[in-house]
């Protein structure tokens, strides 16, 4: 009978959700039931009450959501006790997730094609009607049998992509009502699976040349001018030598020093349990942070993936591994996390090497593995949006970076904002389908980038980029892992024992180096 009325109860909660535009997940249904049974709370008015106060960006209800809502309900009815610890309670991040995934899909293979189709529909949709309110578009079906020389546009995903005999693109575009060959100069730089709009003529053999090609982007700042990111990485062990952190000393004058700033600190890639994992280093944040977190404001941290180096990876990793344990190499990740101040809000996604499905999107770390983890610690999916400061944060480990290093000859591992710039120009964070990055089709696709983030926050390839681009911030935090022996096969130079730290008011940034 318990189990019964429990599932009565989940179904009427979801319901509720759902009809106020809201997704639940099945944990935080349980939570729910579980704290109506303990004090009687009303689930009607919980649900009510819940979705008045969250941010309008969010759309998916998870348990860290209901769980800080029930901590701030039974604070105001005064059952809270001190927990605080003598430090001034900071405002909550807000750690939207995506709706748990239902099937596991890594690869094509045994998948049937329809499993796929709403997926890239999704994303057709989306990132298409972007396109189209820049320009005005027809349907496939119905400008292929317009007349010669007449100039059409077009929005299309790209299906395929070869060379003509004059070294020209050939480009097979699709939507929902066919396809269609579009003749591009060889100097675009096309990729498979991107959703793109071209303009151009008709030719007698039924081909689109195309003069123009639009790509969904991000909007331009409101502002006419764009003033420079303000930020320095200084190679050396004296992190602390710059007591400014990004302002000139006449800022300070002017007042900044009077409005309280708020800082974020970003990294990524620990590697825990590789025998490459640089503990000194480590160490060295570690205490820069109980330093000097509090007097500063720093009040979160963000760490974009690949908190431990995993198990069975890639082939031979044993060779390359301290800690032989994927359980123990978490107990000793989860160690290092109760070092940092219990002020800070610390927000962790998953990488490729984390123990989660290796398919996008990745969920949250499994319950056994988050609760060996400080209560101050979020758990988010890869990717996932959150919100810190007044300021949208878009996390993406970045392991579609291999894919967009090896389709584009100009990018590299050295400058990794230049290829978030391009997952920003196409309004998707891994386009390209079937090779490196593999996905689990809901009939959603999460890896369009929709909202537009004020911060861009990604990992994986070990190096350092921070730039600005149309007013998104652009962060790639390096690692705490010196160079491996796949790194040194491939020539990539890592960028180690590096953070990034950004006052969120201002969006200034400065790369802390602790690695030398």
């Amino acid at each position: 009978m318990a189990v019964r009325n429990g599932k009565k109860n989940g179904i009427e909660i979801v319901k509720r959700f759902a009809d106020l535009g809201f997704q639940v997940q099945p944990e935080a249904i349980e939570l729910l039931n579980q704290s109506e049974a303990e004090s009687h709370l009303d689930v009607n008015e919980i649900v009510k009450s819940m979705t008045n106060s969250l941010d309008p960006s969010i759309f998916v209800i998870s348990t860290g959501h209901i769980a800080e809502f029930l901590k701030n309900s039974r604070a105001e009815n005064g059952e809270k006790k001190g927990e605080n610890n003598g430090f001034q309670k900071q405002p909550q991040a807000s750690v939207p997730e995506p709706a748990i995934i239902k099937s596991f899909v890594d690869s094509r293979s045994g998948v049937n094609r329809k499993d796929f189709l709403p997926h890239f529909l999704d994303r057709y949709e989306r990132i298409s009607g972007i396109i189209k309110r820049r320009m005005n578009c027809g349907q496939i079906r119905f400008i292929k049998n317009g007349r010669r020389s007449e100039e059409v546009s077009v929005v299309g995903m790209v299906s395929s992509i070869n060379k003509t005999a004059k070294g020209n693109l050939r480009v097979e575009l699709e939507d929902p009502t066919g396809n269609f060959v579009i003749i591009l100069p060889r100097q675009e730089e096309i990729i498979p699976d991107e959703v793109i709009g071209v303009t151009g003529s008709l030719s007698d053999g039924g081909f689109l040349f195309a003069n123009r090609v639009v790509h969904p982007d991000v909007p331009f700042p409101s502002s006419t001018s764009q003033s420079p990111l303000p930020f320095s990485f200084k190679s050396n062990s004296n992190h602390n030598s710059d007591t400014n952190y990004g302002y000139s000393s006449d800022e300070k004058k002017e007042g900044h020093e009077e409005q309280r700033p708020v800082y974020a600190v970003f990294i990524s890639d620990m590697h825990v349990g590789s025998n490459t994992f640089l503990e000194e280093s480590w160490g060295s944040f570690v205490q820069w942070l109980k330093d000097e977190a509090k007097s500063m404001g720093i009040a979160y941290l963000i760490v974009a993936g690949d908190i431990v180096d995993g198990i069975g990876v890639y082939p031979g990793q044993e060779d390359d591994l301290s800690i032989m344990d994927i359980e123990e190499q978490y107990k000793t990740a989860a160690g290092y996390f109760h070092d940092f101040p219990s002020h800070i809000h610390v927000v962790v996604a998953p990488g490729n090497h984390d123990a989660v499905r290796s398919a996008e999107p990745q969920p949250p770390l499994p319950e056994n593995l988050r609760k060996l983890f400080p209560n101050n610690t979020y758990f988010v999916s890869n990717p996932a949006y959150i919100k810190i400061g007044g300021k949208l944060v878009l996390i993406y480990h970045g392991q579609s970076y291999d894919d967009f290093v090896n389709s584009v000859s100009r990018l590299n591992y050295s400058n990794p904002d230049e290829t978030m710039v391009e997952m920003l120009r196409r309004r998707h964070i891994a386009p390209i389908y079937g090779n490196m990055v593999s996905i689990v089709p809901d009939g959603h696709d999460y890896g369009v980038i929709d909202p537009v983030p004020d911060i861009f926050h990604c990992g994986h390839t070990h190096t350092v980029g921070i730039s600005k681009y149309r007013n998104v911030l652009l962060i790639n935090s390096g690692a705490w892992q010196s160079q491996t022996p796949y790194q040194k096969k491939r020539d990539i130079t890592p960028v180690p024992g590096c953070a990034t730290l950004v006052e969120l008011s201002d969006m200034k940034a400065k790369v802390m180096d602790f690695g030398s």
